[in-house]
């Protein structure tokens, strides 16, 4: 099955630990003359600090979500590109946060087929047959962010990420 998965727009912030590679350094240096509780103190600080940047982590990734829904539901499609709104792709917009807690990803996961049923139903064919795409599973947002050969681009993922990213 073929599937367009790597094209997904997906905004990604991280954090970077390693500068603490020379406070360590400096701790150990510390202790070797004679301040053995410099190294306690710089393994405090580094918990602290990944702590910290845990918690801004989940934050960036709940701005990042917050801030592409709104730009997708006021400015996105309504008769500019042809894509029209249905508020599938902003409540597909997942965060996932890696298991070290030190990156996030927003990605919207909606497909062409969650797309089509909702327009589907709000037509009110009640249909309830499962709608696939003949190529397997496509997600919409790639079309909606980069567009294709019939539909303008109408990006919502990186012009958000470009605001956060000062943050």
């Amino acid at each position: 099955m073929v599937n367009n998965y790597d094209q997904i727009p997906v905004v990604t912030f991280s954090i970077d630990v390693d500068y603490f590679n020379q406070l360590f350094e400096t701790a150990r240096g510390l202790a070797r003359n004679g301040m053995p509780e410099a190294m306690e103190e710089a393994n405090k600080e580094y918990r602290r600090a990944v702590a910290l940047s845990k918690a801004f982590i989940k934050n960036a990734g709940a701005r990042e979500q917050e801030a592409a829904q709104g730009l997708e539901r006021t400015q996105v499609g309504h008769g500019k590109s042809g894509y029209v709104p249905t508020g599938t792709l902003q409540g597909s917009l997942e965060i996932k946060i890696s298991d070290d807690g030190k990156s996030v990803s927003v990605m919207p996961m909606a497909t062409v087929a969650d797309q089509k049923r909702t327009l589907v139903a709000i037509a009110g064919s009640g249909s309830k047959k499962p709608i696939t795409s003949e190529d397997g599973v496509d997600y919409y947002g790639v079309y909606v962010e980069y567009g294709t050969y019939k539909m303008a681009a109408e990006p919502f993922m990186k012009p958000t990420y470009s605001r956060n990213e000062a943050r």
